[in-house]
């Protein structure tokens, strides 16, 4: 007996703009997209989702934007009544991206469900975005219906490579939010700025071979990514999705840097509360400095500066 490999013949002339190399979907033919945007509030992550669903849906895609914020209606029209009105609109496939206002799990599971059903049924090129992510899923199955939520968002990773449904959900930490299986099918994969040091350990294998590290991650402006893809890693700025220029207000990008002269150093200094700096001991600064790779004279001289401050401050 034989098995024939898929082909998502859709895939073959489509392709992605995040902002960097574009990325030609053809390398997807064969597997479907499992996309994961990875990163704290503010930082780009819904903005990645509804660009891509823009894109795909432009490509024949008809694309479905989970609302778990009442975000998007504002941007698309109004969510559909219920989960029949979804089955009708992803048979007829005349509304090229479609709004399903879930704020929670149990609102989430019957709208899963005739999403399911409609992949099985059409088997036409179908792209979901699940938006903050971990509302949905879990890391560990959790009582009421955040399990079968779980389980039906599983399904769209596991079985959407023979129904022609692509998957693309946000989540705020690498780790403890998601259930893994999105983690181990994911092929996509944006990774954004990072505050808190302890996700490095869960992220440094992801970047082993690149020479990325946490400093760099850090370093990331809102909309910044690190992409993940088939062919590799690298930076990206994602630009903004069409239906958020014609509602966000346009500001100014303005990068974090560090104080250049004696009064800023001096201001930036005096704001930071005493118990903190007592807070820095040596085994704290040299966890730091081996985040943020400082090198052996860098890390004297800010503790020669730190030894200086507290011996004027007290």
């Amino acid at each position: 007996m034989t098995h024939s490999v898929i082909h998502r013949t859709e895939m073959f002339d489509a392709h992605l703009d995040l902002g960097g190399q574009p990325i030609e979907l053809s390398e997807y033919a064969t597997t479907g997209l499992v996309a994961l945007a990875v990163a704290p509030r503010g930082q780009g992550k819904t903005n990645a989702g509804i660009l891509i669903g823009e894109q795909l849906a432009a490509q024949g895609w008809v694309s479905v934007f989970i609302d778990a914020e009442d975000e998007l209606e504002s941007m698309y029209g109004d969510a559909v009544a219920d989960p029949d009105e979804l089955r009708h609109r992803l048979a007829l496939r005349d509304q090229a991206i479609v709004v399903v206002a879930a704020k929670d799990a149990s609102q989430f599971v019957p709208y899963g469900q005739a999403i399911l059903e409609a992949a099985d049924e059409h088997r036409k090129p179908l792209f979901v975005f699940v938006d903050e992510g971990q509302l949905f899923s879990a890391a560990k199955k959790r009582q009421e219906s955040i399990g079968e939520a779980a389980d039906i968002i599983c399904q769209f990773a596991e079985r959407g490579r023979k129904r022609a449904l692509d998957l693309f959900v946000t989540t705020h930490r690498y780790t403890g939010t998601l259930h893994r299986t999105l983690f181990s099918n994911a092929n996509l994969t944006l990774v954004g700025c990072q505050q808190d040091p302890t996700v490095w350990s869960a992220l440094a294998p992801q970047f082993r071979a690149s020479g990325i590290e946490f400093k760099d991650l850090n370093a990331l402006m809102p909309g910044e990514f690190m992409c993940l893809a088939r062919r590799g890693i690298e930076k990206v700025r994602l630009p903004m999705a069409a239906a958020l220029q014609k509602v966000a207000p346009r500001s100014k990008v303005v990068r974090r840097t560090l104080p250049a002269t004696f009064s800023q150093w001096d201001r930036a200094m005096r704001a930071i509360p005493t118990e903190r700096l007592m807070a820095l001991t040596d085994p704290v600064v040299e966890l730091l400095g081996a985040i943020a790779g400082l090198t052996p004279q860098q890390m004297l001289a800010g503790a020669r500066a730190l030894g200086d401050e507290l011996e004027i401050r007290g």
